[in-house]
């Protein structure tokens, strides 16, 4: 398994739960989370390597996403790749380069599994836009103002497009796209769509693709 955005939430989870995996490897823009799963996870299914890239939010003075060609000491494919609160906080050029460099990691058979904030209202409730909303309609301090320039007052509907930085006053946040524009960015990087799937309790919308 690669986890790109790793955290240390899944190797809680496998090293806690006695969960069984024959190989983690976990990457991350924070130069000191990597340092510290390095020197405190001695098992040897586990890997950890820091990916420098620039991201406004988590990592203003990296290098530009587009310009690195592989994820630094890791060799080999992976059965499953995933990232989780990681393309929620990607502009538009990063999304696909993202792609462009997980491709040289997988075979046809692996699964790559990503969240995302997408546009749009969901029957659940449990989607950005509708937690917007509701903070918009019970007028909610500074996560409504981020939505509200992005509504017609006079109709209540949304203007929706292609990609937003909702709330430029913390760069990529939420970087929110349509789904159109979301599908149109994973076309060309090698990578078809399986799945799109509704926001849960839990996640976000939820793309599953695999090798074209």
């Amino acid at each position: 398994m690669l986890d790109v955005g790793c955290g240390v939430k899944f190797t809680q989870a496998f090293l806690n739960l006695c969960l069984p995996i024959k190989r983690y490897v976990g990457c991350d823009v924070s130069e000191d989370l990597i340092a510290h799963l390095q020197t405190n996870v001695e098992d040897e299914r586990f890997e950890y390597v820091h990916l420098p890239a620039h991201n406004e939010l988590y990592n203003p003075k990296g290098l530009p996403l587009e310009d690195i060609n592989e994820l630094p000491t890791i060799r080999g494919t992976f059965d499953l790749i995933t990232l989780f609160s990681v393309f929620t906080h990607l502009n538009p050029t990063d999304f696909r380069a993202m792609l462009n460099l997980l491709r040289g990691y997988a075979t046809p058979r692996t699964t790559l599994f990503f969240s995302l904030y997408l546009d749009e209202l969901t029957d659940g409730g449990y989607g950005l836009i509708d937690e917007l909303s509701r903070a918009l309609d019970e007028s909610k301090d500074d996560v409504a103002e981020a939505v509200a320039e992005n509504m017609d007052a006079a109709s209540g509907t949304r203007h929706i497009e292609p990609f937003r930085d909702l709330n430029p006053a913390r760069p990529l946040l939420w970087a929110l796209y349509s789904e159109s524009y979301a599908r149109e960015l994973i076309e060309g990087t090698g990578w078809r769509v399986i799945t799109l799937s509704q926001p849960g309790p839990y996640i976000q919308h939820h793309f599953v693709c695999r090798l074209d």
